[in-house]
């Protein structure tokens, strides 16, 4: 009982991406809800640190085999994860990594296709399907230094595709 309920109150996750349950993102001690509020008043400078990285990646990044994400300079983005797509994301992953830049693949899995839905798992959701397995998240925070995202533009841009 005690593993479903911990279960439970992370998305229904025991293991990263493989949601058996229907749960809900309910993890949050009474620690760091203190914390929470103290981080609050500096919430607005941090997205903004957040636009401003993601506006440099959207004006740096020129690279055909990497899709990038569509913004309207607003300040509706909060920029969580910086999400770029490519036909080749694991070569993509590797020249990344080979760099020493971190990415991660968020949501490997379509929903429609987890234990917790399997209900749809009958669903043909083949935009879903695709992106699971070419979307790419790069590294975005509010203490990146320019020189920092600098660099992974660069790296971005340097990537090709391997022979084979």
């Amino acid at each position: 009982m005690a593993d479903t309920l911990r279960a439970l109150r992370n998305y229904g996750s025991r293991k990263r991406y493989e949601h058996d349950y229907r749960g809900v993102n309910s993890r949050l001690d009474e620690i760091q809800a203190a914390m929470l509020g103290v981080k609050l008043r500096y919430l607005d400078a941090e997205l903004r640190a957040r636009r401003s990285v993601a506006s440099a990646y959207l004006g740096g990044i020129r690279n055909p085999l990497i899709k990038l994400p569509v913004w309207d300079g607003g300040e509706t983005h909060v920029w969580h994860l910086f999400v770029i797509e490519s036909e080749l994301r694991d070569q993509c992953q590797r020249h990344f990594e080979s760099n020493g830049v971190q990415t991660l693949v968020h949501y490997p899995v379509p929903v429609h296709l987890q234990q917790a839905y399997s209900d749809l798992s009958d669903c043909s959701l083949p935009v879903s399907e695709k992106l699971s397995k070419s979307i790419l998240s790069l590294p975005i925070s509010p203490v990146m230094t320019s020189e920092e995202v600098q660099f992974v533009i660069e790296t971005a841009n340097s990537f090709k595709a391997e022979k084979s």
